[in-house]
């Protein structure tokens, strides 16, 4: 097709409302295909094989490599459209991360704006200012030659999106293209996003360019050289994976490696690299909704014990290394969203689904009391007010759901009745249980009527809390 026709085409499908970056994509998939190759085949094929490319074992892609004559060429043209489509590049494979980054120079020196300029002009051969998809695409091939960053579609679609459009209002074609401007960005973006994907390929041990749990798993020690130690891997597994459909998408990796800042060991970073600043929509303002938690009915603590430590265990809130990095890693399991707040929803879910406490989730008034304690504690720091849990709280939160929770299960023990106050017999008749957490009480009606400030006849959990924090009373330390 003649390039008059080409644009004629380009025109008409644009007029009908497919943008020109959806051409582009759509090209830049079928520059590797084969001239005796149908095109739409081709296409179709590397859809279904998830956007990754064409496998060369027909068990795997469901369809047959040779076409026979049949219509659509040469037998095996097929086979040759898989060619320089493989399936994981980077095992057994060493990467020569400093002659990428000589190729891509994002750096600010006065070489490499140099260099970094002429590199643009030869990337837009038709000198409009504006590179496509396409043209990136061409250029990584033809100009830089980097074939090992070519062959990583997704890493260049990625970067592609995170580069056009950054500087907002300054193109007159539209937010679908790369400017001048932003070229220095997308070079750091290609770097980064390789880097990403030589990562995801590296964990996907059967090449699918997706990775399930065993795969993550199986890649925790992997992790670990990278940056991030994993100490809840299920939690850490279900988060990632934000659709839900139990397998981690390359997308979904990168949006999770950005926010926990992975590093490869074997390459060697350019401190002039500004990746941190890309908006990865992980600070999304969105806050968790819920609405008032349900009564717990029944009594609790009969017959039962309950293991302190173990709790105190689950909810590191030390000072050590080690807690702090566990405590990291939990907060930004709490924090769906990535705003930086938990709401008390957020806390209460996360108790539930990321460190599976149960008896604490059904303890609901001492999750009440811990967030209520800990929220605000560093008064005036929160943009949002005083009605979440900043990451600087976290720490407080989880000591107070300890405490509360214990101080729950001695208010459960002394109420007799089930109905969620204690009575002057019941607190008369506990005066054993008292003594046994470390108090001993000569006038058990008389300080009855202390705690129960509000005079009311019954003790609520809140009168509870205070007097017992006063006291010092505890039931896992002994007296």
């Amino acid at each position: 097709m003649s390039d008059s026709a080409q644009a004629r085409e380009r025109e008409w499908l644009h007029e009908r409302g497919v943008p020109y970056l959806v051409d582009d994509m759509v090209k830049a998939i079928l520059i590797d295909r084969p001239d005796d190759c149908d095109p739409m085949e081709y296409f179709l094929v590397f859809l279904e094989n998830g956007g990754s490319g064409i496998p060369t074992d027909p068990a795997s892609r469901g369809v047959e490599l040779d076409y026979g004559g049949g219509g659509h060429g040469g037998g095996g043209g097929m086979m040759k459209a898989a060619r320089g489509m493989k399936r994981s590049f980077t095992r057994q494979r060493k990467i020569n991360w400093r002659y990428i980054s000589r190729k891509l120079p994002a750096g600010r020196s006065t070489a490499e704006v140099r260099q970094r300029r002429e590199l643009f002009r030869l990337f837009d051969p038709n000198g409009n200012g504006y590179l496509s998809l396409a043209e990136v695409d061409k250029g990584l091939r033809d100009i830089v030659q980097l074939d090992d960053v070519f062959d990583c579609k997704p890493a260049i679609i990625r970067a592609f999106n995170a580069a056009k459009n950054v500087h907002k209002g300054r193109s007159r074609l539209g937010p679908d293209f790369v400017t001048r401007s932003e070229f220095r960005l997308l070079c750091v973006y290609l770097r980064r996003y390789f880097e990403l994907f030589v990562m995801f390929d590296r964990m996907d041990q059967n090449d699918d360019r997706r990775l399930g749990f065993g795969e993550f798993t199986d890649a925790l020690p992997q992790l670990e050289k990278w940056g991030v130690h994993v100490y809840y891997p299920e939690a850490q597994f279900n988060q990632i994976d934000k659709n839900g459909g139990g397998m981690i998408l390359f997308d979904e990796f990168a949006d999770w490696a950005i926010q926990y800042s992975l590093d490869i060991e074997d390459d060697d970073d350019d401190p002039d690299d500004d990746f941190q600043n890309f908006g990865s929509n992980l600070s999304s303002m969105h806050m968790g909704q819920g609405g008032p938690p349900k009564r717990m009915k029944g009594h609790f603590t009969r017959g039962r014990t309950f293991d302190y430590n173990k709790l105190a265990e689950a909810m590191p809130s030390g000072r050590s290394r080690l807690e702090f990095a566990r405590r990291d890693e939990m907060f930004r399991l709490f924090d769906p969203n990535g705003n930086g707040y938990l709401s008390l929803a957020e806390v209460d879910k996360g108790i539930r689904d990321i460190l599976r406490l149960d008896d604490l989730f059904d303890a609901k008034p001492a999750i009440m009391r811990a967030f209520q304690a800990s929220k605000n504690a560093h008064k005036g720091r929160s943009r949002l007010g005083a009605d979440y849990v900043t990451r600087s709280e976290f720490r407080l939160l989880l000591e107070y759901l300890r405490r509360y929770f214990e101080l729950f299960v001695m208010f459960d023990r002394v109420d007799e009745g089930d109905d969620r106050r204690i009575n002057e017999q019941e607190f008369i008749s506990a005066g054993h249980k008292l003594e046994a957490w470390g108090l001993t009480v000569a006038d058990l009606p008389g300080e009855f009527k202390k705690v129960d400030k509000n005079g009311g006849g019954q003790i609520l959990f809140q009168e509870f809390c205070d007097w017992a924090l006063e006291k010092h009373l505890s039931e896992s330390v002994p007296p």
